[in-house]
């Protein structure tokens, strides 16, 4: 005897001991349609009392991209009008939809004046060009040279591991 869909003969056709439960088990929802959904039906408007928590926030979105291929963790330096400045840490997990792109929004309670991407140099980043979001341009590869200022890997500022250590001195 032949399977009639592969033209091939199958020694459960000959013998119907061999077959086991899967051979007669029909699933009951195998005619059932996939149900799409709206996940924002539910949700509501903000009441103007909570509206109040976002008045006086200021919003950023950054885009940023993974031109090496190297998946890192963000490291963002803030700096505010008022001039102070934050560090922020956001792991590599950041990256597990798209190793390419990612988009993150940051909810800030200070307008901020400068952005900068691995202020310390503690991650693989070559180009440190495309790492700053300021006024002022970052310097071309000659005027660095002409001001001897340090190459890569070479900082002499300070930075916090740095007074850490001062410190136990």
């Amino acid at each position: 005897m032949r399977n009639l869909k592969s033209g091939m003969p199958f020694l459960v056709d000959h013998d119907t001991s061999l077959r086991d439960f899967y051979y007669y088990y029909k699933p009951e929802n195998e005619n059932l349609q996939p149900v799409i959904t709206n996940r924002y039906e539910n949700l509501s408007l903000l009441e103007q009392n909570e509206l109040k928590k976002f008045e006086n926030q200021f919003y950023y979105e950054l885009h940023f991209s993974n031109k090496g291929g190297l998946v890192m963790p963000l490291i963002i330096k803030w700096t505010y009008k008022d001039g102070t400045e934050e560090v922020e840490y956001i792991n590599a997990y950041i990256w597990r939809k798209n190793e390419n792109k990612v988009t993150k929004i940051f909810a800030k309670d200070k307008e901020v004046t400068g952005i900068m991407l691995d202020p310390f140099k503690e991650t693989a980043d070559i180009d440190e060009t495309n790492n700053t979001l300021t006024a002022l341009p970052a310097p071309t590869r000659f005027e660095v040279f002409k001001n001897k200022a340090n190459g890569r890997g070479q900082n002499f500022e300070s930075n916090p591991m740095k007074k850490q250590l001062q410190e136990k001195k």
